[in-house]
């Protein structure tokens, strides 16, 4: 313990010795003779009773509780049923996510990141490049930070008045979404 732990407890003891000794009258008065009294006349109450009687008492209080044990229940015994929750949907969680995006830099590299999977696939699948433009760009440089970084990349400010700096991760998540959304209508023309 520290030395300012020790200097309390020592001023506490003091303290209570202090009072122990000026409160001894009222403690013995308000403590000590009621639970003086109270014991005296608990015992003159169980003197009073015959013994035969409490023997009697206490074997049938053990053969109630040996007995109940031993008694098999009068009907079958049904498990408790649980309550079941609904599975989480992809689609549920996915909104989860969007709405966790704008509390802090995990949220939304999580978001990037399963935007940058599902833009992959589609990359995969189509075989075509796409087209490119500022938009684009400011998109791939988004699913780039969800797929090859990690949200340790970008660290939260150190103050809590301090402005975040600007991260890939910034982009609205509706920008990458939208911009899936056309790379799926080209997939479709190019196949049609």
């Amino acid at each position: 313990m520290t030395r300012q732990r020790w200097l309390s407890v020592a001023g506490i003891l003091v303290i209570t010795l202090t009072l122990a000794f000026f409160l001894r009258d009222v403690v013995y008065a308000a403590v000590i003779v009621p639970l003086a009294y109270m014991f005296w006349l608990g015992k003159y109450y169980y003197t009073a009773i015959p013994q035969l009687f409490l023997w009697v008492l206490l074997l049938i209080i053990l053969f109630v509780t040996l007995g109940w044990n031993f008694i098999p229940e009068a009907r079958p015994a049904r498990p408790k049923e649980r309550k079941r929750e609904r599975a989480e949907g992809q689609i549920e969680a996915l909104v989860l996510w969007l709405h966790k995006a704008q509390k802090g830099n995990y949220f939304k590299w999580q978001l990037a990141n399963r935007l940058g999977r599902i833009s992959r696939k589609l990359k995969e699948n189509s075989g075509q490049r796409p087209v490119s433009s500022s938009r684009a760009e400011a998109v791939e440089k988004y699913f780039d930070a969800g797929l090859n970084n990690s949200f340790v990349d970008f660290p939260a400010p150190r103050h809590p008045f301090q402005h975040p700096a600007p991260t890939p991760l910034d982009l609205d998540p509706k920008d990458a979404v939208e911009y899936l959304e056309s790379q799926m209508e080209l997939k479709r023309v190019g196949h049609s």
